[in-house]
């Protein structure tokens, strides 16, 4: 049994998210770009609405970093980033489902006798 002790005065702080760096011009646009990348490489994993859902919500958990990236190194900066962080996210069930055979690819194979 493992007892975690917390400390009364400073509490630990809740997660929060800062989506007004959704309002940056770049940040929109690298967003939606990622997103497009990715439903296009992992069309059978995520769709573009999730890949952007996920990613804008990346963005916003990491507001300040998402904009000292921009300030620093501009979208191409930030378009890695997010990606990697998308690809963390992802790629394990990406990988998963690509390995699955789809029920009517397992019948044609069936009924071609094994071939």
């Amino acid at each position: 049994m493992t007892i975690t002790l917390q400390d009364i005065e400073h509490p630990p702080q809740a997660a929060t998210a800062d989506w007004t760096v959704l309002a940056e011009p770049q940040v929109d646009s690298v967003c939606r770009a990622v997103a497009r990348g990715f439903s296009r490489d992992y069309g059978l994993t995520l769709e573009y609405e999730d890949a952007l859902q996920e990613s804008v919500i990346i963005a916003a958990e990491r507001a300040a970093y998402v904009r000292q990236l921009v300030a620093e190194g501009g979208a191409g900066l930030l378009h890695r980033w997010l990606s990697q962080r998308l690809r963390d996210r992802w790629l394990t069930e990406a990988k998963r489902r690509s390995g699955h055979v789809s029920y009517e690819a397992a019948r044609t194979v069936a009924e071609s006798g094994g071939r």
